[in-house]
């Protein structure tokens, strides 16, 4: 679907609001004139993180609005009008100033008495981001909105290396903890899965009901005998591409997130009982 002004899914106050999502070609990014308008929001970071979630929410929202604000110059040959694809990490890395590349290797280091592959690493002193190729997409691009968490969050850490992330579970330093949250605020607005939600259910609310059993199943794929936890909901209305007859893009792949951090996002948005 497309909006007649292409820029409606953003409000007056910057927040995603509204619009389905059309495929886009690729986007022309921009150059380092804009880098100095974005640089106030590496400012005031705390090195040790300690921060409300409300507050890393309010951060990733002031980044959405900065990249509203300042369209034109970031695609100069015409901003999306898809407004995920607004929501790229590698683009707003090169705002903030960062070198970012995707490496086919960033090798491994030792944890928690074992040798994992390094995903991603973001070295604030060079102001370099790498992300690894070696993982799925949705990998990918969780674990660069995390290091965008990092950078934007939290001051004079140096090299910092991260095991692959997709957010379907949290990590038991708060630091960690505050930058999984940051990329689930940036990749999956509020207000922007509440409207493509609505939009695909016809529910702000979703109840499993026999009418809303039969909908779903009216692909003929789904066993919803085995839908006995909320948790078990959330992944169906996150990976679904079929209801009431009407195929689309799952809410997963639409936000280039994986089934398990769409469900739990759902989840924390209230868009089913809990």
């Amino acid at each position: 679907m497309k909006l007649q002004d292409p820029y409606a899914h953003l409000d007056e106050f910057g927040d995603f609001s509204a619009a389905l999502p059309t495929p886009v070609s690729a986007f022309r990014k921009i150059g380092g004139h804009v880098v100095g308008r974005f640089a106030s929001l590496l400012q005031n970071k705390r090195k040790h993180g300690r921060y409300a979630y409300a507050d890393i929410e309010s951060k990733a929202i002031q980044l959405q609005k900065m990249m509203w604000q300042e369209r034109m110059d970031i695609w100069p040959a015409g901003a999306p009008s898809n407004p995920v694809d607004m929501l790229d990490p590698s683009v707003t890395f090169e705002l903030l100033g960062f070198d970012y590349k995707v490496d086919e290797s960033l090798g491994q280091y030792f944890i928690d008495g074992q040798h994992v592959e390094v995903a991603g690493l973001i070295n604030d002193f060079s102001m370099e981001i790498r992300i690894s190729r070696k993982f799925p997409q949705v990998v990918q691009n969780f674990t660069a909105a995390h290091e965008l968490g990092h950078a934007l969050l939290h001051d004079a850490r140096g090299l910092h290396r991260d095991r692959p992330l997709d957010g379907s579970s949290m990590p038991q330093d708060p630091v960690e903890t505050e930058a999984n949250k940051f990329a689930s605020y940036f990749l999956m607005p509020a207000k922007l899965v509440k409207r493509y939600f609505e939009r695909l259910f016809s529910t702000d609310y979703f109840v499993l009901d026999e009418d809303t059993k039969f909908a779903l199943s009216r692909g003929g794929f789904l066993d919803l005998n085995k839908c006995q936890t909320t948790r078990d909901l959330s992944r169906v209305l996150a990976s679904v591409e079929n209801y009431n007859g009407v195929r689309f893009q799952s809410l997963a792949c639409q936000f280039q997130v994986s089934t398990e951090t769409m469900a739990i996002r759902l989840e924390e948005l209230g868009s089913l009982p809990v």
